[in-house]
């Protein structure tokens, strides 16, 4: 910087934010989102307070549930996933929870239930699993834990023989097989 005479002053230089090792991490541009790279393996569990692409592998739990989570197209992934929106282009095995969206690309693979408001899978996508779409942000019920089918009662126009009455113009009369 140059002051009004000219003359040279120097500019404020930032505070250090040396690591425990003595290195000084690069400052992240933009504001992106924060991302596993290719050539990362984790094991274990992933939170945090910010956007997150995967484009590594993580085995455990990813849990970032007020922000978006995407699994690129490189990103394979073994285990839940909880975001506020979850963007799947590569592999899941491990159920999907999304506050807002859930989408699946058409490169994607996954395997397991996924819960969300809304839900979209694109043309080419391989899905194996549950689907459930609701509005409230609850998690899904583990599945010992989810209504049971109650036996079917019999039509209430049906006769105590179990044959139904026959169209209105039958007089409402029960039909004989």
């Amino acid at each position: 910087m140059f002051k009004k005479d000219g003359s040279e002053t120097s500019a404020p230089q930032p505070r250090s934010t040396q690591t425990a090792g003595g290195r000084t991490p690069a400052p992240r541009k933009g504001g992106g989102p924060a991302m596993i790279g290719p050539s990362i393996t984790i094991k274990g569990d992933v939170s945090g307070d910010e956007d997150l692409v995967i484009q590594g592998r993580i085995e455990g739990k990813v849990n970032l549930a007020q922000h978006n989570v995407t699994i690129g197209p490189e990103g394979r992934v073994k285990a839940d996933v909880h975001g506020r929106t979850v963007v799947v282009e590569g592999e899941v095995e491990g159920n999907l929870r999304a506050q807002e969206q859930i989408i699946l690309r058409h490169t994607a693979k996954v395997e397991g239930n996924i819960a969300a408001p809304r839900v979209s899978l694109e043309d080419g996508a391989v899905f194996r699993g549950g689907i459930e779409m609701d509005a409230s942000g609850k998690p899904p019920k583990p599945a010992d834990e989810k209504a049971t089918v109650s036996k079917a009662e019999p039509h209430p126009e049906a006769d105590r023989s179990g044959k139904t009455a026959g169209p209105p113009e039958s007089g409402g009369k029960t039909v004989s097989a």
